[in-house]
């Protein structure tokens, strides 16, 4: 008889309880995946319904330009507009270069090639002062480090190669156009060094755009400079940055502003887009089962019943106040819909149009809400203030479902998500399930131990009778 093969067995049958508690945390595992998986959806669809919020997505404006000489951008709530110009030049920065008589045969060669004629040389500073500064040794690349040290002058210093072993000295204006050159001209070059006779090598200049009739830049035309090839607001919130000079016969450049129409549809798609996803991964999470497919985690659980109802809802049940004579409008009258496969739908060319037709109005489909009474804090608190436009309903519903949300009037006490919360209740079932486990190790392990202590008695018993078997069958045998 195996003794050890009969415990095996009988533990598993005494294990029965243990592997049914295993398989609850399996499965409730299963359930707290589908719970955040759905969660992460909601996330994602809280971020595109709050971008519907935002004054940077309805005062969004897109910015064209005719030409490869000059881009240009536009600002949130930026001028509506176009203007005609001709970039006449770029800006230059000014350097000035040490002549090549001066020039050193080594840039760091202390001794044979010095640009010092004593230990130090003065730098005159923007707010006018000197400062004697003080370099490692006499070489032209100490000098470079000591002026590049300086914070406050005006040129940076560089040791450059005008030929075969021959070094210089060459400054370049900290700040680019007029202004720098000015400034570097108002500073001089340093005194103290061998290097002599500096010359420019760059003339430091404005940028320079002459606006106009696009036909004659040269009778109502006025000009714009700038010590950069950017150009700040040549219209509200408008920025030109040249690009390259043009000659007189090429066309002007012509930049047009506009609200970006396109740019906000596809916010709305966005949006669309999340919410389908996220109807998806519950219905996924949710399915019954179906011949070889399996059922879902999530299968029969209302709450994802009712945030389906509810993401369809905020759809379906239109918005207050903008259909005729302030009654309950549409969202098909901007291009969202629920089509009969229970899914959201959107019609960007609707959407333009009407937001083309009436921008205001169209963002109140998506971007209306009303304050309860004691939330006068000028911002929408889902959970707490009425949702009315899409996007505001979505990002209440989806932070009520998703991570909760704060009541201004007792912020102390926000509400938990509902995802959060079945989280929450799950995991510590499958904590109460693991201690569940945890016990029954300690009560199989006893349960097997006094097994081996029964069968171990038993097989004592089982030889002493085998040799009482043996000596009375030799007794027989004796008598025959």
């Amino acid at each position: 008889m195996s003794t050890t093969d009969t415990i095996a067995q009988l533990m598993k049958i005494e294990a029965l309880p243990q592997t049914a508690l295993k398989t609850k945390i399996s499965t409730t595992n299963k359930v707290v995946a589908a719970y955040q998986s759905v969660n992460s959806r909601l996330s994602s669809l809280v971020s595109a319904a709050n971008a519907l919020g935002s004054s940077t997505t309805w005062g969004g404006m897109k910015a064209t330009s005719n030409s490869t000489a000059a881009v240009v951008s536009a600002a949130a709530g930026a001028g509506a507009g176009s203007l005609s110009f001709h970039v006449d030049k770029l800006a230059s920065t000014h350097v000035l270069t040490f002549s090549a008589a001066s020039a050193v045969s080594s840039a760091s060669d202390a001794t044979g090639s010095p640009v010092l004629a004593g230990s130090t040389f003065d730098v005159k500073l923007k707010d006018g002062t000197t400062k004697t500064l003080n370099p490692a040794d006499k070489s032209l690349q100490s000098v470079v480090a000591a002026i590049n040290a300086e914070a406050n002058v005006a040129y940076k210093a560089a040791a450059v190669q005008i030929g075969a072993g021959k070094y210089t000295l060459q400054l370049t204006a900290k700040d680019s156009g007029a202004a720098g050159a000015a400034a570097m001209t108002a500073a001089g070059t340093p005194t103290g060094l061998s290097l002599t006779d500096p010359t420019v090598t760059v003339n430091g200049t404005d940028a320079q755009i002459t606006v106009g009739d696009p036909s004659d830049l040269t009778t109502t035309a006025y000009s714009i400079t700038s010590a950069t090839n950017t150009f700040a607001d040549v219209l509200p919130g408008v920025t030109v940055t040249a690009v390259r000079a043009q000659a007189a016969t090429d066309p002007a450049v012509t930049i047009d502003v506009a609200a970006d129409a396109e740019g906000i549809a596809a916010k709305v798609q966005a949006l669309i887009d999340n919410a389908n996803v996220a109807l998806t991964e519950i219905a996924s999470q949710s399915k019954i089962k179906s011949g070889q497919t399996a059922a879902g985690p999530l299968v029969g659980d209302s709450a994802m019943r009712k945030l389906t109802q509810d993401i369809l809802g905020a759809v379906s049940g239109g918005i207050p106040g903008l259909g005729a004579n302030g009654g309950v409008a549409s969202y098909s009258d901007v291009g969202v819909a629920v089509d009969r496969s229970g899914k959201l739908t959107f019609d960007k060319q609707k959407f333009i149009d009407a937001y083309q037709a009436d921008p205001a109005k169209t963002q109140a489909y998506f971007d209306t809400y009303t304050e309860k009474t004691g939330g006068t804090d000028g911002k929408f608190d889902p959970g707490f203030d009425t949702a009315a436009g899409l996007g505001r309903k979505m990002e209440a519903l989806g932070l009520i479902a998703s991570v909760g949300v704060v009541d201004p009037t007792n912020p102390t006490k926000p509400t938990k998500g509902t995802m959060q919360a079945l989280i929450e209740r799950n995991n510590n079932t499958i904590s109460r399930l693991n201690d569940q486990v945890s016990e029954w190790d300690v009560r199989l392990e006893m349960r097997k131990l006094a097994l081996q202590k029964q069968f171990s008695g038993l097989e004592v018993a089982l030889g002493k009778m085998q040799q009482q078997s043996s000596w009375l069958a030799s007794q027989l045998a004796g008598l025959g």
